[in-house]
């Protein structure tokens, strides 16, 4: 009973994943993203999430709050760059952990790979995930490929659907997909995922699903929606911060998000003092601001959508309160951010990879060779950490296969090779290594490295000419904080 009850708690968290990222921007252009032609979504109901009803572990999909699109400040300049970024000539990409061996050669058999995910539908808006793996296979490329072979991305968009989730997989096994990368499906991942398995195609740098916790067929190197949910209230009391209040999408279900975040850091010093669920249609957020206030909460998780997100932000900032706001690099780009103002340093926003705007050479080169697609969404200031999953998957399977100097691209070989690869250096991407076979103890066993970090505004430091920029506020592992909860091993761990 007590696993029952553990495995729907984490499925409430996911489905306020799923419901938060609900806002996602409906207006962004699926043209632009090639590989098998798929029909667009329809703008009939969205399917109910997998995770509202299914009491096991492997029938909760949980998709990451990665996917939704903020309108700017209007109070607030915000700056754009006058030109698409395109990598610095002489780069010294062999220093920084990368490679520039020369374009690679189209007349080898090439290395196939994919993406599946909704690209445009009412639940979700996640084409930018596709659109930047095809600009990093563009990118990588022209920097030698897989050991000379040039990469040939196909791409699919299953509308929400799990009956087109399927259709995804069948088709991709048809066109001789060999490895897929930064999947999130969020309807019919319970069939997915198998369904994949049988195909012995294997998921690289996927967003993990509940059902992909356990997967050995599936390779994550973070948590998902569910380490960014999570690890929210951690980057508050990282500050000093420990009596918080809740403001989350209003799911008659997700009022029990309320008993997960105690029982992960109540031990460690957080007082909850407020639930505040956001009803559809709101559109005066200052309530939730002055209800928090009321209750003593020094600070402010979010599990939210962008639209909802930025303007509680905005109410915050036009109250002058002094509440800090822990929320998602998935949820907020620079752009948001930039236009806040001063009270944009109230604000602490946590992902497992840095921002696009960190001034690191090589997110730097990351950040380039998305924006010289050209796509909106991927240029830097625009950029959120779900489409820069696609670099860094397509990243870490191109050194596996540098690594071993393979030319075999086959399933069975990518698959035994991955399950083989131990240390992958993230190259300034994460504090530590990668190894995708790894199995962490507790409920998550499939979440990768389990590091979060977490980063502040400076209005001191800059990006392209401009003040204000993230800086890293702090560090911190998901496999440590479960550690002695009822979703992690029991301690010492």
């Amino acid at each position: 009973m007590r696993g029952r009850f553990l495995w729907k708690l984490i499925g409430i968290l996911l489905a306020v994943a799923l419901a938060a990222a609900a806002c996602g921007n409906d207006d962004e252009d699926v043209s632009d993203v090639g590989g098998s032609d798929r029909p667009a979504a329809s703008a009939s109901p969205a399917p109910e999430p997998d995770d509202t009803s299914v009491p096991e572990p492997d029938d909760t999909p949980a998709p990451e709050p990665d996917d939704t699109s903020v309108p700017e400040s209007d109070d607030a300049p915000v700056p754009t760059p006058d030109d698409t970024p395109v990598p610095e000539p002489g780069t010294d990409y062999e220093a920084l952990g990368l490679w520039d061996d020369g374009p690679c050669d189209a007349s080898l058999a090439p290395l196939v790979v994919s993406l599946q995910t909704v690209f445009a539908s009412p639940v979700l808006t996640l084409v930018d995930q596709a659109q930047a793996l095809e600009a990093a296979a563009e990118a990588f490329n022209q920097r030698g490929g897989a050991n000379g072979h040039c990469i040939e991305v196909h791409t699919c968009d299953d509308n929400a659907d799990p009956n087109k989730a399927l259709e995804c997989v069948r088709d991709l096994d048809r066109e001789g997909v060999a490895v897929t990368i930064n999947d999130t499906v969020v309807a019919g991942a319970v069939d997915v995922g198998p369904a994949y398995a049988d195909a012995g195609i294997p998921r690289f740098a996927i967003s993990p699903q509940t059902v992909d916790y356990g997967d050995m067929n599936s390779y994550p190197f973070d948590a998902g929606g569910a380490g960014t949910s999570i690890m929210m209230p951690q980057g508050l009391l990282d500050q000093g911060i420990t009596t918080m209040g809740t403001v989350r999408v209003d799911l008659a279900a997700a009022a029990q998000l309320t008993a997960i975040f105690p029982m992960v850091f109540g031990p460690r010093g957080a007082e909850f003092v407020a639930d505040l669920p956001v009803p559809g249609g709101t559109t005066d957020y200052s309530q939730f601001i002055l209800s928090a206030e009321r209750a003593g909460a020094e600070g402010l998780v979010i599990p939210l959508g962008g639209q909802e997100a930025i303007q509680l932000l905005d109410a915050a900032k036009d109250l002058g309160s002094e509440l800090l706001v822990s929320g998602s690099l998935g949820t907020f780009p620079y752009v948001d951010i930039a236009g806040l103002g001063d009270f944009a340093s109230q604000i602490i926003l946590n992902a497992a990879i840095p921002p696009a705007t960190f001034d690191h050479p090589v997110v730097k080169v990351l950040a380039d060779d998305l924006a010289a697609s050209g796509v909106e969404a991927l240029q830097t200031e625009n950029l959120k950490s779900s489409p820069m999953r696609s670099w860094v998957g397509l990243y870490a399977l191109l050194y596996i296969i540098r690594e071993s100097g393979t030319t075999d691209f086959s399933r069975e070989n990518l698959k035994a090779l991955i399950d083989a690869a131990e240390e992958i250096p993230m190259i300034g991407l994460m504090p530590t290594t990668w190894t995708p076979s790894a199995i962490n103890p507790g409920q998550f066993p499939r979440s990768g490295t389990g590091s979060y970090s977490f980063w502040v505004w400076d209005p001191e430091a800059e990006w392209n000419g401009n003040q204000g920029n993230f800086v890293l506020g702090s560090e911190a592992s998901f496999i440590d904080a479960m550690c002695g909860t009822p979703f992690g091993a029991p301690p010492p761990c």
